[in-house]
């Protein structure tokens, strides 16, 4: 089913649907070999920037149909699929889920693993239950953990029997049924739950989460200061935009999940920049080891004399120390500019007014002219 990577184009772009042109997607009937490599790297490469991790992966796996590397493809994306509401701007109630001293950046930063983790813990908690889980696999396989949260959830529906059958699978069976009760997709077998799968049993809990999450509204202030983090919508878009771009170039040893904090040692400034032209960096001048933030501004200072003498980007008003101290709009500046160099770069170093003369061409008259790509 993966073989021709129709399938895999049109998964991704149920996650998003701007990350693939559907236009481009090669779907007519005996695709030769070319149109099928053209559809399963264009997959490949929306993958990576969606934050899939496809390490020694391409497109020979999925035409020669290697089991292994298929299910890591679909695994994380059912995993990507899952977890896409576990944010502070869709839940905000996640706020709920913070430990004692730690801030709520710190809260959006951790994997969907951790925050079910706490969820569950959470109810647990509430439901005034000794119980506390570290993982999602062996320490749910007695599913005692999951019939507690559901109580929590749906008493009604949800009750409590069953949860000391001696029989394990009986027990998760009757777990299971509970969670169908409430509206919880049929996504798992008592045997998943005993066996320990923890991919399969994180998908379950996810499920759960997104079903019914059950944590208390919050107030108008707590509400606000949720709502604080997420308050740069543009700011937030592009940084999502430019670590999609970043994770797709397959730089060695970069793999960004946090654009902002990610971005203050000066390595990855510099590493861009090599990516675009591998004549830029002097590496001689970096330091490859910034344990300290005099050692950041270096790498930091060297990366923007590199990008305003070398590759012709405008940073007026931009420091070293601007980046060291993760000022977002300094660094949304640079990496904006990079990413645009780049673009130009790949269809042959063009400009913008290269492009939108060529656009205006196109149209040849039948539509009113752009005078740039600022025009609405």
């Amino acid at each position: 089913m993966f073989d021709n990577g129709v399938l895999m184009c049109k998964l991704l772009m149920l996650l998003d649907s701007n990350c693939i042109d559907a236009r481009a997607i090669n779907k007519q009937d005996n695709m030769n070999v070319y149109h099928v490599q053209e559809n399963i790297k264009m997959a490949i490469s929306a993958a990576k920037g969606m934050g899939i991790k496809l390490i020694g992966i391409d497109a020979k796996d999925f035409i020669k149909k290697v089991p292994h590397q298929i299910l890591t493809f679909v695994w994380q994306a059912l995993r990507l699929s899952v977890s896409r509401s576990m944010n502070l701007k869709d839940t905000p109630e996640m706020m709920r889920l913070c430990e004692e001293g730690e801030e709520l950046k710190d809260l959006q930063k951790l994997p969907a693993e951790k925050i079910l983790i706490r969820w569950v813990n959470f109810h647990l908690a509430k439901a005034g239950v000794e119980l506390r889980i570290q993982n999602l696999g062996k320490d749910i396989v007695d599913s005692v953990a999951l019939f507690h949260v559901l109580n929590r959830l749906d008493a009604a529906q949800c009750p409590l029997e069953g949860i000391s059958d001696e029989d394990l699978d009986q027990r998760a069976a009757k777990m299971i049924t509970n969670a169908l009760a409430i509206g919880v997709p049929d996504l798992v077998t008592s045997h998943d739950i005993t066996q320990g799968n923890t991919k399969v049993n994180t998908l379950f809990v996810a499920a759960i989460f997104n079903t019914k999450h059950g944590l208390e509204d919050l107030t108008k202030e707590e509400y606000e200061a949720a709502s604080m983090v997420d308050d740069d919508v543009e700011g937030t878009a592009e940084e999502r935009a430019f670590r999609f771009w970043i994770n797709s170039l397959n730089i060695e040893g970069v793999y960004i999940d946090d654009l902002i904090s990610e971005f203050n040692d000066g390595l990855l400034m510099n590493k861009l920049m090599h990516t675009i032209n591998d004549q830029a960096v002097d590496w001689k001048k970096i330091d490859i080891n910034p344990n300290n933030d005099f050692k950041k501004n270096i790498n930091n200072n060297a990366g923007i004399e590199v990008a305003k003498n070398k590759l012709g980007l405008k940073v007026i008003g931009v420091g070293g120390t601007d980046l060291t101290k993760g000022h977002k709009k300094s660094i949304l500046t640079i990496v904006w500019q990079l990413m645009r160099l780049h673009y130009l770069r790949l269809i042959g170093d063009k400009s913008e007014d290269d492009i939108v003369a060529w656009a205006n061409e196109l149209v040849g008259g039948k539509h009113t002219a752009i005078a740039n790509l600022r025009d609405k």
